[in-house]
């Protein structure tokens, strides 16, 4: 499958075959593809939770509007921002730089510095991490595409009752909910929405 393929055929499903069952191998698999998608610096300020069990999809479903979706999709996972991202990657991804051949070694301690200082405000680090997920994210639904799954990313959910429900701290912040799992047979899809053409989105020049 092409990426133009599974761009096309992607589509946010509205329900999950119950009887379809996705190990963890083959969800490992499709994370390690979408942990190739960029971050600032290469800090990659994302971690993953995983709600695959009955009991963790219910956990989930509480604290996300009751969204009954989740718990038909054979997993979900929850696209985490991690707020201090940057500091707790900066010394690891310098020392890569340096292995990799990208600076030489007596620079490594300022790359680590400029890493560690590249977002000073929280607003900063939330927009960073948002942008980190949201690049991860849709290369997770493109991935799980790929290997014959279908996703459905969601935003409806409340932050802070997720962190509680699952233990995580204030500097670690949902980002996306995405359901996986195979089409619920007793469903068929409408056609794919409309899409603004790019001769009504593309702005050359000037606004």
């Amino acid at each position: 499958m092409t990426v133009t393929e599974a761009l096309q055929t992607r589509r946010s499903v509205p329900s999950f075959d119950t009887t379809a069952e996705i190990t963890r191998e083959e969800i490992d698999a499709i994370v390690a593809k979408a942990s190739l998608s960029p971050s600032s610096m290469n800090l990659e300020p994302i971690a993953v939770l995983l709600c695959h069990s009955p009991e963790d999809k219910a956990r989930l479903v509480s604290v996300s509007m009751n969204q009954g979706k989740i718990a038909k999709a054979s997993a979900a996972i929850v696209v985490l921002g991690l707020m201090d991202g940057h500091e707790q990657h900066a010394d690891r991804k310098a020392q890569n730089n340096v292995d990799l051949g990208y600076i030489p070694a007596d620079r490594k301690d300022g790359w680590a510095e400029r890493a560690r200082g590249g977002w000073p405000t929280a607003q900063k680090q939330r927009d960073e991490c948002f942008r980190a997920g949201s690049l991860w994210a849709m290369s997770f639904m493109l991935a799980a595409e790929e290997a014959g799954w279908v996703t459905a990313p969601m935003g409806g959910y409340v932050e802070a009752d997720l962190q509680a429900e699952f233990g995580l701290p204030d500097s670690v912040i949902p980002v996306l909910v995405i359901p996986i799992g195979k089409p619920d047979p007793a469903i068929t899809l409408l056609p794919r929405g409309e899409r603004i053409a790019p001769s009504e989105l593309i702005h050359a020049g000037n606004w």
